[in-house]
């Protein structure tokens, strides 16, 4: 097929959205489709450089769009304290803009389907219904919340936040924009059932589950075993927000070196909430037992992992959750809530994923008995450890985006085409 791709957010060697643009796109050109990939001018230099490196597929392209306008809009919110706000303002901008580069830049539209990939969200997710070419979206993720009994913990403004997110979520329905983009796809690929209950009932035919996120496959890695008398080190990477639920993880350390048991944590990521919970380990008595790495590059990141023992990711509403794969690609067992995305990657084979339901204090109990079951017996976290690699390797990007584009080809194969939007 000759695919036209949109993924804003799309750059070699990322994590994140821009790393889930840009292997879609490639994992895809692999199949041996024609891929054209719009993207921004986020990542321009690094695509270019790859390009020029020749190690591309040769029926991978890109088209590297933004109006100057824009560009200028977005300099102007990254120097503000709003970058997350100004970032979602930048690509619902864009999305608005793309059509009618699309219909300039390739004016006989000659394209078996329209594929969009980043940013993967259920709201505003894209403009390019209105195209007329068969519209696949996704994987959207997005309509994950933080249930109410986990909100108490947090502050009266995170509160708040969480509030408006679910409220924001429930009128994703009423919007013109996502409303004429899911009126036009054909598929629409979603990362969790959180996210397939919140669209329209009418819309579920339409609606196939698949995480969206993957990694390298790493097989024929083996796990490392913990020397004796070796600390028992856990990670917990990802930007300092509340919804993060690191404070619940704090509180579940707390009690589990209260048992005697040495085991120390690395905090990987920055952001507001910092200050918080590094305020909070203090109180907890913590001191040297938890480690603030602050930001790093991904390739510290991944040799950080290296050095740990299990993964503690204890999110309250994560559509993906890439460093629960990332932990796991390292042969980590992960322990996390049993609530978005990590819920669907972290089986008990590899992983503890904990019940979120009853009084906070009894999912924190929850989060420490996992860390000491890990921590106590070596024989238990190496057997989970061997799954993990295998659960990495099951979801490989080469196995997700193989097994989206079998759907998709059915689904086109045996369905008319959509009506156009109104709003293309």
């Amino acid at each position: 097929m000759k695919i036209l791709m949109s993924a804003f957010s799309c750059g070699p060697g990322q994590g994140s959205e821009a790393g889930i643009g840009w292997n879609w796109a490639l994992e895809t050109a692999r199949l041996g489709h024609a891929v054209t990939v719009v993207t921004s001018t986020e990542f321009k230099p690094l695509i270019r450089a790859e390009i020029a490196s020749g190690r591309l597929p040769p029926n991978l392209t890109f088209e590297i769009f933004m109006p100057g306008w824009l560009t200028r809009l977005r300099d102007l919110g990254l120097r503000s304290r709003f970058k997350p706000m100004a970032w979602f303002f930048t690509n619902l901008l864009w999305q608005c803009a793309l059509p009618s580069h699309i219909r300039k830049t390739y004016p006989t539209l000659d394209f078996n389907l329209v594929h969009h990939v980043t940013f993967g969200t259920i709201r505003h997710p894209t403009r390019l219904g209105g195209l007329g070419l068969p519209l696949i979206l996704g994987p959207l993720g997005g309509g994950e919340s933080g249930p109410p009994n986990l909100r108490r913990g947090l502050s009266l403004l995170d509160r708040w936040a969480e509030r408006i997110r679910a409220t924001h979520t429930w009128t994703t329905r009423f919007d013109p924009i996502s409303r004429g983009a899911f009126a036009c796809a054909s598929l629409i690929l979603v990362r969790t059932d959180e996210t397939r209950a919140v669209l329209p009932a009418h819309l579920w035919s339409r609606v196939v589950c698949n995480l969206g996120i993957g990694v390298e496959s790493r097989r024929g890695a083996e796990p490392v075993a913990r020397r004796d008398g070796e600390p028992f080190r856990v990670v917990f990477a990802g930007r300092l927000l509340a919804w993060k639920g690191l404070h619940l993880g704090l509180e579940a350390l707390s009690g589990a070196r209260r048992d005697g048991v040495d085991i120390r944590l690395t905090v990987v990521g920055d952001g507001p909430q910092r200050q918080r919970l590094q305020e909070q380990a203090d109180r907890l008595g913590l001191g040297s037992a938890v480690e603030w790495r602050g930001e790093v590059s991904r390739g510290d990141l991944l040799a950080i992992y290296e050095r740990q023992h299990a993964v503690l990711i204890p999110s309250l509403h994560d559509s993906g959750g890439m460093a629960v794969l990332e932990g796991l690609s390292r042969g980590l067992p992960v322990i996390c809530l049993a609530l978005g995305g990590p819920a669907v990657v972290v089986t008990d084979a590899c992983g503890r994923a904990v019940r979120a339901d009853g009084p906070q204090a009894a999912v924190v109990e929850r989060l420490r008995y996992a860390l000491l079951e890990l921590a106590r017996s070596e024989s238990l976290r190496l057997r989970l450890s061997r799954a993990a690699l295998e659960r990495a390797d099951e979801l490989s990007w080469s196995n997700l985006v193989t097994k989206a584009y079998d759907e998709i080809a059915a689904r086109l194969a045996s369905r008319p085409p959509r009506p156009t939007s109104a709003h293309g």
